[in-house]
């Protein structure tokens, strides 16, 4: 009796993407897209935050831009890849317009997906290693009701400006930062007593790293920068992989 297919999967985050790309940014776009034509052969995709530098939908209009990446997914939905969207604290608000667009879920929130034989937990990663005052604040801001209301009674250039801002601070971590992180996520990961998942996949803090106990696992993408990072689920098994190094997988 042949083995029965495993779901196949293909995850990536903090791409940080703006309305109007620059060309730098533009040859990172055109990678991504190539990486979304690639999933349109998997079974889910997941997009795990900060796909969007910023995204706000206000209640009669979306800002202009980013119509060459939304366009792809929709290329992505229509092969069949169930599309998941877990919001980063650029993006959070992006989670009710691409729940109607593309079917993700509603709230943007952790969720953990069945694999196979793998439980992959999905987490954007803020607030979860890292302490930052200012992406704390703004992460309490965007993530509650509050943070919300007040952001809609700003003018929209005044939201993105306040975002772009933020968005400077994001960059790779330095080596002694780097450190640090993978410290503090292996005492986090030694803590975790029978969670609902085999390995957990966060990104945010824009260093790649995997850390492992005998039974779990805590991995995280680096991001769409330097190393243009991608998780993949394939054979019931997860892994980092680099867009430039690595051969686009074939489903």
């Amino acid at each position: 009796m042949s083995t029965p297919r495993q779901p196949t999967a293909i995850i990536v985050a903090d791409s940080h993407f703006h309305l109007e790309p620059d060309p730098a940014e533009q040859e990172r776009l055109d990678r991504f897209l190539r990486l979304l034509a690639c999933a349109r052969g998997a079974d889910h995709l997941v997009l795990l935050g900060d796909i969007f530098d910023f995204w706000f939908d206000y209640p009669h209009f979306r800002l202009k831009g980013y119509d060459p990446l939304l366009e792809a997914l929709d290329l992505v939905r229509d092969a069949g890849c169930r599309i998941h969207f877990v919001g980063g604290n650029h993006d959070i608000w992006a989670a009710d317009y691409l729940h109607r667009r593309y079917g993700s879920e509603p709230d943007g929130l952790p969720l953990t997906l069945r694999l196979g034989d793998l439980r992959l937990r999905c987490e954007h990663g803020d607030g979860l290693l890292s302490h930052d005052w200012l992406y704390d604040t703004f992460r309490s801001i965007v993530r509650n009701r509050a943070g919300i209301v007040l952001a809609k009674s700003l003018h929209p250039e005044i939201l993105f400006a306040l975002s772009t801002w933020l968005s400077g601070r994001s960059r790779s971590a330095t080596r002694d930062e780097a450190a640090e992180i993978e410290a503090k996520a292996a005492v986090w990961l030694a803590k975790q007593r029978d969670p609902d998942w085999d390995v957990m996949l966060i990104g945010h803090v824009h260093h790649r790293f995997e850390t492992e106990t005998a039974s779990r696992k805590l991995a995280a993408l680096a991001g769409w920068f330097g190393r243009l990072d991608y998780g993949l689920v394939r054979d019931g098994r997860f892994e980092i992989r680099d867009f430039a190094e690595d051969t686009l997988p074939e489903f």
